[in-house]
C-alpha cells in the first residue's frame, strides 16, 4: 500500500485530458491518502508491472524519468513527487 502525506503538492489531471503542463492543476493535499498497488499508474521503481515505467515510451514515462508516482482514483490522475510518498509504511526516498 501507498501512502502519500498531507499537505504534499500534487498536479491533478482529469481522465481524457491530454497529459500536457497546462492542463494540469495543482494542489495540496488536505489528509494523509492510501492508495492500493491496482491505483499506481506512474512508477519510477518498477515495482508494479502495470504503471508506466522510466523506460517507457509513453506519456506518463517521463513522469517516472522525473521521480514522479502517479495514482488514479475516482477520474482523476494525481502525481506525487517521491519526498511524499511511503510504500508499506516507508519513505520512499
Amino acid at each position: 500500500m501507498f501512502g502519500v502525506n498531507e499537505n504534499a503538492e500534487v498536479k491533478v489531471i482529469k481522465d481524457g485530458q491530454e497529459w500536457y503542463s497546462k492542463n494540469f492543476k495543482n494542489y495540496t493535499t488536505k489528509k494523509f491518502s492510501v492508495f492500493h498497488k491496482f491505483q499506481l499508474v506512474v512508477d519510477p521503481t518498477g515495482i508494479s508491472k502495470n504503471a508506466c515505467v522510466p523506460n517507457g515510451i509513453v506519456v506518463g514515462s517521463s513522469w517516472a524519468k522525473a521521480g514522479y508516482y502517479g495514482f488514479h482514483k475516482d477520474d482523476f490522475t494525481m502525481l506525487v513527487h517521491p519526498k511524499d510518498v511511503e510504500y508499506d509504511g516507508h519513505p520512499v526516498i
